[in-house]
């Protein structure tokens, strides 16, 4: 399965704390996007989406998940980049996992990206000990809106 990119909605995102961490990736460019899934903020402070089926409407809106398609220039560059991001999401230590989901771009265009997510089977104690984000933008709910 091919990936055109990679979808990043938490911490990598523009004014995020880890977004040098992305730029030291070198990516063609970054533009909004939207994945389909529930979003929670954990309390050891960074977000985690849940997959789940896209929803009848399109984004934005219920079961949506706001935040950037990051491109780059070929296959090889993009593997190189999730080498790097891979250690800080924490995937070899199963905090999260990486899959290829489908993106909407704000203008429409349809892609496939990696995504960082939590296992559906996390969804139990996530509803218990996060807090939903039913709007789906980490970046808006950090900043009070």
């Amino acid at each position: 399965m091919e990936s055109d990119g990679l979808f990043v909605y938490g911490t990598l995102r523009e004014g995020g704390s880890n977004h040098g961490w992305l730029m030291r990736t070198h990516p063609q460019g970054l533009t909004r996007a939207w994945a389909a899934g529930r979003l929670f903020h954990l309390p050891a402070g960074y977000p985690a989406l849940v997959p789940s089926p896209e929803p009848p409407d399109g984004p934005p809106g219920p079961g949506w998940v706001r935040g950037d398609f990051v491109g780059y220039d070929d296959e090889a560059d993009l593997d190189s980049a999730l080498a790097d991001l891979d250690p800080l999401e924490g995937v070899e230590e199963g905090l999260f996992t990486r899959e290829i989901r489908p993106v909407i771009l704000d203008g429409g265009q349809h892609y496939r990206a990696w995504v960082y997510v939590f296992h559906v089977e996390r969804l139990p104690r996530l509803e218990r000990e996060a807090v939903e984000l039913l709007n789906g933008d980490w970046t808006s709910w950090l900043n009070g809106e």
